[in-house]
């Protein structure tokens, strides 16, 4: 499948949303980390050093932002996975003005069909342009079971070998299996929808991280003020 030049800036910043979000995985899980650790540590600790700790409200402060600061970090974790699939599929659909056609005509499955129909025989058909043609504008007249039915023929065309006539026959039946799951990109594949969606969930990972960030230093600044009430009074 050709790429499409129209969208090449667009895929170029999708590549680099991608790797911008991989790489803040790892400080979303240090974070988390941290947050944790030193939650569990004042609360199983800190307490113990003082026996009638005053200004309580201020290690009940921090102990609240270092619990959003997890939950906003255990949030953001998915958005990456999610935004990782939201790209790939953007992807796809700048990759071909045909998918995107053939979604909005819900003919997905019949795209995808006759490009391997095509794959199959554009090498055996190399040399014979005008029959090739007419067997490509034959194919955007055929419905998904005829297409089904000419890629069986196609695909074991000159194969005489039982065993190797059986296998590429049972290896097509699960082609079609797996082609009818396109059903589901379909239906979600709508390139309106699908922006929408990604710029959603990039103000999400944005707010989280935000959260996450300001929640963790907010509790660390509380247990460190409490602490040094508490320590040196």
């Amino acid at each position: 499948m050709e790429k499409n030049e129209t969208f090449e800036g667009m895929d170029e910043l999708l590549d680099d949303v991608r790797d911008s979000s991989t790489q803040s995985k790892d400080y979303y899980k240090f974070i988390i980390g941290l947050a944790t650790g030193t939650l569990v540590f004042s609360v199983t600790v800190l307490k113990g050093f003082t026996a009638s700790p005053e200004y309580k409200i201020i290690l009940v402060i921090g102990w609240l932002c270092l619990f959003a600061s997890i939950v906003a970090g255990v949030l953001v974790l998915p958005k990456g996975d999610q935004l990782h699939s939201t790209v790939k599929l953007l992807k796809i659909l700048f990759r071909s003005q045909e998918v995107v056609v053939a979604i909005a005509k819900k003919e997905l499955q019949e795209h995808y069909l006759k490009v391997l129909i095509k794959g199959i025989i554009n090498p055996a058909l190399k040399e014979d342009e005008k029959k090739k043609e007419d067997i490509y504008l034959y194919l955007d007249k055929l419905p998904t079971k005829d297409l089904e039915e000419f890629l069986k023929k196609a695909g074991v065309l000159g194969v005489k070998d039982a065993k190797a006539f059986n296998f590429i026959k049972e290896f097509l039946e699960e082609v079609f299996k797996l082609f009818s799951l396109v059903k589901i990109v379909e239906r979600k594949g709508n390139p309106s929808s699908v922006v929408k969606s990604l710029r959603t969930i990039i103000l999400q990972i944005f707010w989280f991280e935000k959260v996450m960030k300001y929640a963790f230093f907010a509790g660390i600044v509380a247990i460190s003020v409490f602490s040094l009430f508490n320590f040196f009074k």
